[in-house]
This record gives C-alpha cells, sequence and structure tokens, in this order.
C-alpha cells in the first residue's frame, strides 16, 4: 500500500518546493487570494477544454494557462486603481468569485458531468502517473531557473509589467498543479507552511526553509494518515497542515508569554 504513495509524495514535496516559495513572496504583497483566483481560472480553462473534448495533456495545459494569462492581465492592469486605498484583495476575491460561477455556469451548460466540479477542488492526487510527475518537475525547474535569473524584476519590482510577469509565470505553476491535486491543496500548501513560520521570523530566507520542513513533514504525515484512516490523500495533507498551523500559533503565544521568543 505505501509503494502507491511514493509517486503522490514526490509530487507532494515538488509542489511544496515551488509554491513556499511563492507562498512567501505572495504573503509580503499582501495578495493571499492571488492563488485561489489563478487557479479557479485555471480550472475555468480546463472544463472548456474537456467540453470540447482536448484530450491531449498539453493542449490540455495550454487551455488552463490561457485563462489565467486572461486573469493576469486584467489584475495588473486594475492593481493601480484599487492598490491606492487597499481594496486589491477586493478585485481578487471578485476575480475568483467570476472565474467560479463561469465554471459552474459552464458546466451546467454543456451538460458536464458533477465530477469534474470535484475535480477543480480535490485533483486526483493518488492517481497521478510518472509521466505527470516528470512533466511537473521538468517544468517546476525552469519556472525555479527563471525565477533565480530575473529574481528582482519579478519580486522586487512595482510596475505593471513586472506585476503582470509575476502573475502569468505564478499563474504557469498553479495550472499544472491544480490540475494534479486540486484547488484546495494547492491553496494550502501556498499560505500555510509560510503562515505557521510567519510569526516567527522575518526573514525570506528562514521563511522559506522552515515553510520547505513543514511542507514536508505533513505531505509525509498526511499521505501516511490517508492510508490508516481511509481519507482522500490531499484531503488529509490539508488536515495536517492545519493542525501544524494550531500548533505554531499556540507555541508562538506560549514562548510570547514567557518571553523566550528571539526574532530571526
Amino acid at each position: 500500500m505505501i509503494s502507491i504513495l511514493l509517486i503522490p509524495l514526490a509530487l507532494c514535496l515538488i509542489l511544496v518546493l515551488i509554491h513556499v516559495f511563492f507562498g512567501v513572496h505572495i504573503l509580503r504583497r499582501g495578495i493571499l487570494f492571488i492563488d485561489l483566483a489563478l487557479a479557479q481560472w485555471a480550472a475555468f480553462g480546463y472544463l472548456v477544454g474537456y467540453a470540447y473534448h482536448v484530450e491531449n495533456p498539453l493542449m490540455l495545459l495550454l487551455c488552463g494557462f490561457s485563462a489565467t494569462i486572461v486573469a493576469a492581465l486584467i489584475l495588473a492592469i486594475i492593481k493601480p486603481l484599487f492598490a491606492a486605498i487597499n481594496l486589491q484583495e477586493a478585485i481578487i476575491g471578485v476575480m475568483y468569485i467570476l472565474a467560479a460561477a463561469a465554471a459552474m455556469a459552464f458546466i451546467s451548460s454543456m451538460g458536464l458531468e458533477v465530477h469534474h466540479l470535484k475535480s477543480m477542488f480535490t485533483g486526483h492526487l493518488l492517481f497521478v502517473q510518472l509521466n505527470d510527475l516528470l512533466l511537473t518537475m521538468f517544468l517546476y525547474t525552469g519556472v525555479g531557473f527563471i525565477c533565480f535569473i530575473f529574481y528582482n524584476r519579478l519580486f522586487r519590482s512595482q510596475s505593471q509589467l513586472s506585476d503582470f510577469l509575476f502573475y502569468t509565470l505564478f499563474g504557469l505553476v498553479v495550472t499544472s498543479s491544480v490540475k494534479l491535486v486540486g484547488l484546495l491543496l494547492v491553496f494550502s500548501f501556498l499560505v500555510i507552511p509560510v503562515l505557521s513560520v510567519f510569526l516567527f521570523v522575518k526573514s525570506i530566507k528562514m521563511q522559506t526553509l522552515l515553510g520547505w520542513g513543514i511542507g514536508v513533514i505533513a505531505s509525509c504525515l498526511g499521505l501516511l494518515l490517508s492510508i490508516v484512516f481511509d481519507i482522500p490523500p490531499s484531503l488529509c495533507v490539508i488536515l495536517v497542515l492545519c493542525g501544524m498551523l494550531v500548533l505554531g500559533i499556540c507555541a508562538f503565544l506560549s514562548l510570547k508569554r514567557l518571553g523566550k521568543l528571539t526574532e530571526i
């Protein structure tokens, strides 16, 4: 039974590496729900592909990515209008609602089956194939290389072009991962590991390293518990991540009360 989880575990570890890295910067930018919005647009793109019987994996990926590019362009254009009055998150929320409503309306109008809607949220982590794993590894290696080469342009500049490039690159990551593990686990990997250590450490490097550690532990423990309790693996990993977040908050409050916090 454990051998069945080797590929899902490897995929989770790859997702942890890329999503925690982006998660640190997304939390610092104050655009927490950008992941949900772009993932929902990617899911809508996939639904369109399914409805028109697109079966080639690369073409399906392009369907989802095309939708995220549209969302990224809209967000980059209107960001200056609402960022000045601290309503950027509200616009991101509207983008999510729009994509979710469009997806459900599309499912209804095209007569798609309900499992397409479920797949948008939970994915199919347990049934990921080796070729999916290798493609994901290759794609994220390329994304990581681009992030390393153009780090200042992508993560430190505040121009509209930089925002669009950041949203697009992140959208590519989300597009590929949401198809495999679903919107819920993608959002969890992005936010929860970093949020669990955000109170303890302030440097980007330490937040990333500790976030990676929490994501790896949660993935291993969640997949093992999914066997024990017969819970879908993606949901079990999410529950473990949430549990670790609660533990982190409790530890922070305890250390703060004892006066033993040291900022890193």
